[in-house]
């Protein structure tokens, strides 16, 4: 009785696994296709490079972007941001 018992457990737990498989996979695909999809279109369609990843000029010597450092005293080593 008891090895019929563990076999029907077993059964179920591989049952349970195929369906929760079967689950997952439709429920990523309907959140991708109706939040993830639509959000990376609208990002494309607006501005194809929204971080400035351009390389700019190719005959340059660095891709380094200048930084605009402000004044250095007391006051703005105290506020870090």
């Amino acid at each position: 009785m008891l090895e019929l018992l563990k076999t029907m457990w077993r059964g179920w737990k591989r049952f349970t696994h195929g369906i929760n498989d079967v689950i997952s996979v439709v429920l990523m695909t309907f959140v991708y296709v109706t939040a993830v999809a639509p959000v990376a279109l609208g990002f494309k369609i607006a501005r194809p490079d929204p971080i400035d990843r351009g390389l700019g000029d190719p005959r340059a010597e660095t891709w380094a972007q200048p930084v605009a450092m402000e004044r250095q005293d007391v006051r703005r080593a105290q506020r870090p941001w």
